[in-house]
């Protein structure tokens, strides 16, 4: 099977058109690193297929055509949800307001996240919730900085955990959901990506990025035939050879098999003697150099 792996849904990019037709091309799903509530609806707007590692790992599934009404949101016994005129959705308890209900754009009011805050308007919890209206994560702050991510399964029940420091994750942890033990840990993101995308793809599948960035860390461990396709020209802005690009073409980087780029690009890399028995010209301008 083919996969695109990407980091996130971008359609604001102006390169994410040529991303789907590429996708099409292969009728392959995207798989996508960052966390995405709203998968579901996202797939359907975007008209592509997308895997979440996060959703993999927690075994999330999704039912169609469901969703849950603002005024449906689980809040505290006793509290009130309040749409006032310009649509800002409150929850209020005894008079005070505790929180706020967002809901996901271009649907009836679907529950999107609910925000409750501490007496001095300081965040306190946010609950995420998927776009057929099961309950996706929580979030934890103190003195209104993240301090961590519970994500949850179909029954909500906590499968993963990231923990912040500084505002950058230091810690992962997967929990047996029945239990509560941990069943594996990890010290930074990229290594749980590395490790979950390795068991998402197997050695007769194809994956293909288009940046080296986090996409490439990530396919360290992956069985599969790795591709780049670049969708930027192989030079940055002082006309040297990107420097991971080198790595892959000189085979430093093996765990990256093939390396598409536009007829232009592969001529100007001849030009510097770069070794290209990796390169395959594709009819695309995207990696043109500039």
């Amino acid at each position: 099977m083919n996969y695109e792996l990407i980091n996130g849904v971008s359609p604001q990019s102006p390169a994410w058109p040529t991303f789907k037709q590429w996708a099409k091309e292969e009728n392959a799903p995207f798989i996508v690193l960052q966390p995405l509530p709203g998968l579901l609806g996202v797939a359907k707007e975007q008209d592509i297929q997308l895997r979440s590692v996060i959703d993999f790992v927690t075994k999330r599934r999704y039912a169609k055509d469901f969703y849950r009404f603002f005024n449906e949101a689980p809040v505290p016994d006793g509290a009130e949800i309040f749409m006032s005129g310009d649509g800002v959705i409150s929850i209020i308890y005894e008079g005070e307001i505790i929180g706020y209900v967002t809901t996901y754009a271009n649907t009836r009011r679907a529950v999107k996240q609910i925000d409750y805050l501490n007496p001095d308007q300081t965040k306190d919890f946010t609950e995420e919730y998927a776009y057929d209206g099961n309950e996706y994560s929580n979030l934890f702050y103190y003195d209104n900085t993240l301090q961590q991510i519970q994500f949850l399964n179909n029954d909500g029940q906590i499968v993963v955990r990231e923990y912040l420091y500084d505002g950058m994750i230091n810690m992962i942890t997967i929990e047996d959901p029945i239990t509560g033990k941990v069943v594996t840990q990890y010290d930074d993101l990229t290594r749980f990506l590395t490790a979950t995308v390795a068991k998402m793809v197997t050695a007769h599948d194809t994956v293909r990025i288009h940046y080296m960035g986090v996409e490439l860390n990530v396919l360290k461990d992956s069985p599969a035939h790795n591709v780049l396709r670049l969708a930027e020209a192989p030079f940055d802005d002082q006309g040297t050879v990107r420097g991971f690009l080198l790595m892959i073409l000189k085979d430093e980087i093996n765990y990256v098999q093939e390396v598409e780029m536009s007829r232009a690009a592969y001529q100007a890399l001849t030009v510097q003697n770069i070794p290209l028995e990796k390169a395959t010209i594709i009819d695309d301008p995207l990696s043109d150099p500039k």
